[in-house]
C-alpha cells in the first residue's frame, strides 16, 4: 500500500505532462489549419481523425498491456506521441495530418486505459470516487496548462514537435519511478458486449457517448469557430483556458453532489444549464458567464457518467467497463466533430452550439424518461 501511495501522485504528474502535450497540439492544430486556409469540413476530418486513433487505441490497449506490462506500454506510446507529433512537420496536408493525428490518438488512448485501470485496480469502494476526482481534476489542469502556457510555445511546425518529445521524455521518465502492475486476463479477446448490453449502466454510457460527442467537438472546432470570428491565437487560448478551469473547479463539488443527491438527477440539471449556455452563445450576450456555466457541465459528464456505469458491475469487470467507457467516448467523440463540421460549413460557425443544444435535450429526454420510470414502477410495486 506504501508504493501504491506514493505512486499515485507520481503516476498523476506523468500524467499532467502527456496532457499538457495533448491540450497544446488540440488548439494548435485547428488554428495551423486555418492559418493555411483549410475550410472546416477538413479540420472536422482531421479532428475526427484524432478520436478514430482513440478508438483503435482503446480496443487494442489490453492487448499491447499484456504484451509489454504496463510501465513499458505507456513508455512506448509517449514515444510514439512524440515522433507523431515531429511526423506533422513533414508536410502541410490533410491526409498527412489526418493520420498522424490518428497515431497521436492511438497513443492517448492507450494512456487513459493504464491510468485509469491503475486507479480502478488499486482503489477501493471509498476511494475509488476520490481517487477519480482527483484525476479528472488533474487531467483538467493539465489541459488549462497546456492553453496558458500556448503562447510560449514555438509557432514553428518543428520546434513545436521537439517542446513535446521533452515533455514526453519527463512523461516517461515520471512513469518509471511508480510500482504499478495490471491483472493479465486469462482472455486476450476483445469482448466488451456485455457490458454494452448491461442494462443498469446503459445510462451511464450514454452519458459517456454525449461527454464525447459534445468535448470532443470542442476539441475540434471551438478553436476555429474563433478563429473565424477574427480573434488571435492568444485570444484564443484565452477562451479554451476559461472553459477549461470552469469544467477543473467544478470536478471535486459536482462529484460531491453528485453522491449525495443523485447521479441521473444531477445530469439532467447539467444539460439543461449546458442548454441554456448554449443559447446565450448563439445569441452573443453575457458570453464569459456562459463560457462558465458551459465548461463546469460539459467537462462533469464524464466522470459522473463512469462513476455511474462502475457501480453496477463487479470488482473484477470495472477494467473492462473502463474500456467499455472509453470505446463508446472515443465513438462520440469521433462521430460528432465530422458532423457538426459539415453543418458549420453549411449553414454558419453558430450551429457548433446548435448541435450542442439537440445533444443535451437529447440526453435530457433520456433520463427523465427513465427517472419517471423509475418512480412509477416504485410507486406501482407499494400496491
Amino acid at each position: 500500500m506504501g508504493a501504491r501511495s506514493y505512486s499515485f501522485p507520481i503516476l498523476l504528474i506523468s500524467l499532467l505532462f502527456v496532457t499538457i502535450s495533448l491540450s497544446t497540439l488540440n488548439t494548435q492544430v485547428p488554428l495551423w489549419l486555418v492559418h493555411n486556409q483549410f475550410p472546416v469540413w477538413q479540420i472536422g476530418l482531421v479532428g475526427s481523425s484524432y478520436f478514430v486513433g482513440n478508438l483503435i487505441g482503446t480496443i487494442i490497449a489490453n492487448w499491447i498491456i499484456g504484451k509489454f506490462n504496463a510501465k513499458k506500454t505507456y513508455s512506448y506510446v509517449c514515444i510514439l506521441f512524440a515522433l507523431a507529433t515531429l511526423g506533422l512537420s513533414l508536410s502541410m496536408d490533410v491526409y498527412s495530418w489526418s493520420f498522424w493525428r490518428l497515431i497521436i490518438g492511438i497513443a492517448c488512448a492507450v494512456t487513459w486505459v493504464i491510468v485509469e485501470s491503475c486507479i480502478l485496480v488499486t482503489g477501493t469502494v471509498r476511494t475509488r470516487g476520490k481517487m477519480l476526482a482527483v484525476y479528472m481534476t488533474t487531467y483538467y489542469l493539465g489541459t488549462v496548462f497546456g492553453q496558458a502556457l500556448l503562447r510560449y510555445f514555438p509557432i514553428d511546425v518543428l520546434y513545436f514537435g521537439l517542446v513535446i518529445s521533452t515533455l514526453m521524455a519527463l512523461a516517461i521518465l515520471f512513469i518509471a519511478l511508480t510500482h504499478y502492475k495490471l491483472p493479465k486476463k486469462k482472455k486476450s479477446s476483445f469482448n466488451l458486449m456485455p457490458m454494452l448490453v448491461h442494462k443498469q449502466a446503459r445510462l451511464g454510457l450514454m452519458g459517456c457517448v454525449i461527454a464525447g460527442m459534445i468535448i470532443g467537438s470542442f476539441y475540434s472546432l471551438l478553436p476555429a469557430y474563433y478563429a473565424h470570428l477574427g480573434y488571435d491565437d492568444s485570444q484564443v487560448a484565452n477562451w479554451m483556458i476559461i472553459l477549461i478551469t470552469s469544467g477543473v473547479i467544478a470536478q471535486i463539488p459536482v462529484g460531491w453532489i453528485a453522491d449525495r443527491y443523485g447521479k441521473q438527477k444531477l445530469l439532467i440539471i447539467e444539460m439543461i444549464i449546458a442548454t441554456l449556455a448554449c443559447m446565450m452563445l448563439i445569441a452573443g450576450v453575457f458570453d464569459v458567464i456562459a463560457t462558465i456555466l458551459l465548461g463546469a457541465t460539459i467537462y462533469t459528464v464524464y466522470p459522473i457518467s463512469m462513476a455511474w456505469a462502475c457501480e453496477t458491475v463487479k470488482k473484477q469487470d470495472i477494467v473492462t467497463m473502463n474500456q467499455t467507457m472509453l470505446l463508446v467516448n472515443t465513438l462520440g467523440s469521433l462521430v460528432a466533430p465530422a458532423l457538426i463540421a459539415l453543418a458549420m460549413d453549411k449553414l454558419g460557425n453558430d450551429y457548433l452550439f446548435v448541435s450542442i443544444v439537440l445533444i443535451s435535450i437529447y440526453f435530457v429526454w433520456l433520463l427523465s424518461r427513465s427517472l419517471i420510470k423509475n418512480r412509477w414502477s416504485r410507486h406501482a410495486g407499494s400496491f
